[in-house]
């Protein structure tokens, strides 16, 4: 350990200092006319599609009311053609058929009968 003392001296030396740098200020850029006028165009063509994008999709909604009320009269037309499907089955069967006639005093006659698929 001695000998690495001697290897260090008792003086200590400075480091060398760095020069101050100085700060430059700028001046802000003036705006041409021809840049002004891209910017003001650029501007209103975002402002028109910002509007567009909002017409749009209050249309679409409007639309989408329109399928669902058309999608719900569609369902119930279906189900009553449905009903009075079954309600014509239902009276036109051989059952109630014969109770009808019997009640106006009707007679049937096989002979001149034929059966026709509908």
């Amino acid at each position: 350990m001695a000998q690495n003392a001697t290897n260090y001296s008792a003086t200590a030396h400075a480091l060398p200092q760095s020069k101050q740098k100085s700060r430059v200020k700028y001046k802000a850029a003036v705006w041409t006319k021809k840049e002004k006028f891209l910017s003001f165009v650029v501007g209103l063509g975002v402002l028109g599609m910002m509007i567009g994008v909002v017409y749009t999709s209050v249309r679409i909604d409007g639309v989408q009311r329109q399928i669902q009320t058309l999608q719900s009269k569609i369902s119930t037309t279906n189900q009553s053609n449905d009903d009075l499907r079954d309600e014509a089955q239902r009276i036109t069967n051989k059952q109630n058929l014969d109770k009808v006639a019997k009640k106006y005093n009707m007679t049937l006659s096989d002979g001149s009968v034929r059966n026709v698929n509908q």
